[in-house]
């Protein structure tokens, strides 16, 4: 104690105040301190932040009005139908459960009673979308970037296609982009202002952001490991830790929602988590890990290069460079590039260990977080355009979200789709009063559990949920004569006494022996399937696929040439479905067309060389190496049987050719090579 006063043995708080404002780019600097104030400002000061939030409304109400005129006024395909199906009647949909998703859809709903809740959720997505461009332009000029490249860094967001992608269906990616972006905000206030309250409520956000996708949840801890290389003296301030993680659970209280309805029953009920077992099994999709596409460590290699190229398509390769100008100069600086670089890494990570084959490499949804980061390094890269040559060259470089925005428009305006909710009404009016209807495939499943439980078409029928985990599924009893059972996908039942045939969009069953079922045909095809101006993604295609698949089955044995050309417009159409062309090679095979058998098995083997999504881990791999053998052994026995002196004078691909060679290779016990032929000739006749 000295005599006028204790004596302060620690660092003047002035000097350490200067000494952290010349650690920040010049950007930061007017929002570091109350006392010091950089006089090289490009960006936002505090007298221009009205302007700012202005800027940002534009930017919201004009990204809200580009959603709105493409949002999708039907059921969209693939997830959106259990997502819709489950906000309606509260539900529990697949894992992790989406329960913030659900609970804030159903409030949406309630609060914009105007037309289906389908087209409702697709504007749910939209104003999520357009709110976090809106906020993406504020955060970062209150940061202190430059008008220009908050402009082109919100505008690479809203036009990203992946992002643009999710903003006019029912998905939850939208609103996961949003938490995303308020996470980022809140982490860059803790960063220039070191305020413990930013980084607790950045935790609480994390966490609420993690009830609605758990990949915000390991992006949560990227957070955290910046906050601790940023600020190392926080590991030791425990207190303010434990408010941080305390914060971060409390956001949590969403996954409430889970047991709490499961115990009411509701007809959606996936992994039906009352117990502590199937709650902790829904939350982290114990269910889906044996779908991950990573096998060994150098798959990771490929995983990230797949996220490298997709930057490529996000950003376009001008806000790609501009995003790598920005990390590198932008770490020279001493600017926070390691929050984005560690926020990426761990979106990656979870995508590169929990993903099958479609979430890595076919849609990149699920790199939304990892995208706004990206879109943050962009604005670095515009920043130091600005900084170094000014403002009017970096305004080049609102050229690159103009080259999405044209580029974009076309692919993702679905105010005509309409494919996958005609596909599902066709399969319902195709099936008689009372019918019992076994649904698997989420991308047909799901709609059709829309289609009967929101919106009440068919309540007649019997849908039973084969797709949704762990639903309690009634006993299958069933009167094949009077009472048949229908299914969306054949059983791969092996019962004697029991035949499964496709009549249409449908398996049904029916004793063995019995007179054919009559089918039941589509009248027309689907509405936008052959309209250019109808986008059609991944899953849409395969759907179209799945349509002209099942009507060339149900031709197989009754009019072989028309079979052949319903499996050629699906596989023009799905060019890309490992599946389906499996699916080919084993129907060319079971006729004798041995040649195209093993053409279907390679393009699923070049497609897919894993094994395919199925319970039973099967491999083209595998049924090439057979196809082959056995071709190559029937080979041999055609070119000895052409010698025949009934075989004179005849060429393959005449129709008497191939009748002849039936007949010889019957002969000799080769059924299916025979049947073969015959087809063959039906066809050139």
């Amino acid at each position: 104690m000295g005599a006028n006063g204790p004596i302060y043995h620690g660092p003047d708080p002035h000097i350490e105040a200067s000494r952290r404002c010349r650690s920040i780019p010049s950007f930061y600097r007017g929002y570091t301190s109350r006392v010091f104030v950089s006089s090289a400002d490009h960006g936002s000061s505090p007298s221009k932040q009205p302007k700012s939030l202005s800027h940002a409304l534009a930017i919201f109400l004009g990204t809200l009005v580009l959603y709105v005129l493409g949002a999708c006024r039907t059921i969209y395909v693939g997830d959106s139908g259990e997502l819709v199906a489950a906000v309606a009647t509260l539900g529990i949909p697949h894992p992790s459960g989406y329960p913030l998703y659900v609970l804030l859809g159903k409030l949406w709903t309630l609060l914009l009673p105007i037309g289906p809740i389908a087209f409702r959720m697709s504007l749910f997505s939209a104003v999520m979308a357009a709110l976090a461009n809106g906020l993406f332009y504020w955060i970062l000029r209150r940061a202190g970037l430059s008008w220009t490249a908050a402009l082109m860094a919100s505008l690479l967001l809203a036009f990203g296609p992946s992002f643009w992608s999710q903003a006019n269906i029912q998905r939850v990616y939208t609103l996961g982009g949003l938490f995303m972006v308020a996470v980022l905000g809140l982490a860059w206030e803790w960063f220039r202002t070191r305020q413990i309250r930013y980084m607790v409520a950045a935790a609480f956000v994390t966490g609420m952001g993690a009830a609605n996708h758990t990949v915000m949840g390991v992006i949560g801890l990227a957070v955290g490991v910046f906050a601790l290389i940023s600020d190392p003296g926080l590991i030791r301030r425990w207190r303010q830790l434990a408010a941080c993680v305390g914060a971060g659970l409390a956001g949590l209280w969403p996954y409430v929602y889970l047991p709490w309805r499961s115990r009411q029953n509701p007809r959606l009920d996936w992994g039906n988590p009352e117990t502590w077992d199937n709650f902790v099994g829904v939350v982290v999709r114990r269910d889906f890990w044996d779908r991950a596409w990573l096998e060994s460590p150098g798959d990771g290699l490929i995983v990230l290069a797949d996220f490298l190229r997709s930057l490529g398509t996000e950003l376009a390769w001008g806000g790609t460079a501009l995003a790598l100008g920005g990390a590198i100069w932008g770490w020279r600086k001493g600017w926070p590039v390691l929050l984005p670089l560690l926020a990426m890494a761990a979106n990656l990570w979870a995508v590169g260990m929990h993903g099958s084959r479609s979430d890595i490499f076919i849609w990149h949804r699920y790199y939304i977080p990892a995208y706004v980061m990206a879109a943050l390094l962009a604005a670095f890269g515009c920043q130091l355009i600005v900084e170094r040559w000014g403002r009017r060259w970096a305004t080049i470089t609102l050229f690159v979200p103009l080259i999405l925005l044209v580029v974009g428009y076309p692919k993702f305006d679905r105010s005509r789709y309409r494919i996958a909710d005609d596909f599902s009404r066709q399969l319902l009016a195709s099936l008689p009063p009372g019918a019992h209807l076994s649904a698997s495939d989420d991308n047909i499943l799901f709609v059709l559990i829309y289609l009967h439980l929101v919106e009440g078409l068919r309540p007649d029928l019997d849908l039973i949920m084969q797709g949704v985990g762990d639903t309690e599924l009634p006993p299958l009893r069933f009167d094949p004569d009077s009472d048949p059972l229908y299914f969306t996908h054949h059983p791969n039942w092996e019962l004697a006494e029991i035949e499964v045939l496709p009549v249409g969009l449908t398996f049904r069953t029916q004793r063995t022996g019995a007179p054919p079922p009559e089918l039941s045909l589509p009248a027309t095809g689907l509405a936008g399937a052959d309209d250019p101006r109808v986008p059609k993604d991944y899953l849409t295609r395969n759907l179209i696929g799945h349509f002209h698949y099942m009507l060339g089955v149900t031709h197989e044995t009754r009019d072989w040439p028309r079979a052949v050309a319903e499996f050629r417009r699906a596989t023009s159409v799905a060019s890309d479905n490992d599946v389906l062309f499996y699916n080919l090679g084993l129907i060319y095979r079971r006729n004798g067309m041995l040649r195209r058998s093993l053409a279907a098995f390679e393009r699923s083997r070049e497609i897919n060389p894993r094994h395919i999504a199925s319970q039973r881990r099967v491999q083209a791999t595998e049924r090439v190496t057979e196809v082959r053998t056995e071709l190559e052994r029937l080979k041999q026995m055609e070119t000895t049987l052409e010698d025949d002196p009934t075989m004179m004078g005849l060429q393959a691909g005449q129709v008497d050719y191939h009748r002849r060679m039936s007949t010889l290779l019957a002969s000799r016990g080769e059924r299916l090579a025979a049947r073969g032929h015959l087809l063959r000739a039906l066809e050139v006749e």
